[in-house]
């Protein structure tokens, strides 16, 4: 996996950051697949698991797929949502662990997650926590999650490498990483003019 210049990543950053302090004001217009509860049902998420939300928190899911059906996951266990966004894999996941357990969800953008923690609220989910993370550092020990989850994640992320490393690091021995993304097929440009129409 290449890693972009400095400088490149520096503009990458910047961008995404932009683009998802719009993303955490509205959702209107802003990506080109399905969102909210629509997003969801597309992703085949239980309808079980989505009634279990208050429609104010659904209608902030901006997510490509449904990675918490890549296994099983059970009460009890420990949850780490990478670039969760407004924290709707996160919520989900901890109605899914139960009492017994935890979700943490990480985001590089601080207006999505002040979405996050207010998702949190309205959905009265107290077993999930929210913090401003940069998802190639993270802040937690070796072997602390039963499951690493992350959607449309990766494909954003400027170091993919030492993302999936620390990932890895965190996952407990014989763990799960969970992952739903999209991939660019094709030519790709690397200028901050096509970086911005991308996020557009």
């Amino acid at each position: 996996m290449l890693r972009p210049s400095a400088e490149v990543a520096q503009k990458i950053i910047s961008v995404v950051k932009r683009k998802y302090k719009n993303v955490a004001e509205s959702l209107a217009c802003q990506f080109q697949y399905p969102t909210g509860k629509e997003g969801l049902q597309g992703g085949h998420y239980p309808e079980e698991l989505i009634g279990l939300l208050p429609d104010d928190v659904t209608k902030w899911y901006c997510g490509v797929g449904n990675p918490l059906s890549l296994s099983k996951i059970v009460s009890g266990e420990k949850v780490l949502d990478l670039g969760c966004g407004a924290g709707i894999d996160a919520i989900l996941a901890a109605k899914m662990v139960g009492s017994s357990g935890l979700s943490v969800g990480v985001d590089i953008s601080e207006e999505m997650i002040k979405r996050a923690q207010s998702n949190k609220k309205i959905s009265q989910t107290t077993n999930v926590l929210f913090q401003v993370v940069e998802v190639a550092a993270l802040p937690f020990y070796d072997e602390q999650f039963d499951v690493v989850t992350t959607n449309a994640m990766l494909n954003l992320a400027v170091d993919k490498k030492r993302a999936l490393k620390e990932a890895y690091r965190v996952l407990k021995k014989g763990g799960r990483l969970h992952v739903a993304d999209q991939i660019l097929v094709g030519s790709a440009m690397c200028s901050e003019q096509a970086m911005d129409c991308w996020f557009k």
